[in-house]
């Protein structure tokens, strides 16, 4: 007992750290602001389904081109066709042969038609596309706090 140092400390500043660590033990609440966090989520879901939308909407677009392209590649193999029969066809020099070139013109013809729907529908597509990118930007906009700048 001899070598033990003693010292004397006033037990209140004591009593009222460890009373400070209860507290803060048994404390269930966060300090974060609850509200905020529920707005951002709000806003986040709010994205997401505008994402989903649009994604489907994309989706039924190519949807419609890839059956387009393909109704278009099916009628030039038919015209294809039609000009590898027609090729067969031999003239003889003895005969005069009239070649009846109207179905050939027919599928050319229904053929460029096509071509000008598939083309309005990529016409469409790039400006919906667009329409999504100014709204986003628009949406980014409002979004972004005063001081930064909003990103092109």
């Amino acid at each position: 007992m001899k070598d033990e140092e003693y010292e004397l400390v006033p037990v209140n500043p004591i009593k009222k750290l460890q009373k400070k660590i209860k507290d803060l033990e048994n404390r269930s609440e966060i300090d974060v602001p609850v509200k905020e966090l529920r707005d951002n989520i709000g806003r986040l879901n709010e994205q997401v389904l505008k994402l989903v939308t649009v994604n489907i909407n994309l989706q039924a677009k190519i949807t419609e081109l890839l059956i387009k392209n393909a109704e278009q590649i099916e009628q030039s193999t038919e015209m294809i066709e039609l000009l590898k029969r027609a090729s067969e066809v031999e003239i003889s020099p003895e005969k005069e042969m009239k070649i009846d070139l109207s179905p050939v013109v027919k599928e050319l013809r229904t053929i460029s038609l096509q071509n000008e729907v598939i083309k309005k529908g990529f016409v469409e597509l790039s400006n919906f596309m667009r329409t999504i990118y100014r709204r986003e930007m628009i949406t980014q906009a409002v979004n972004a706090p005063a001081s930064k700048e909003v990103k092109a």
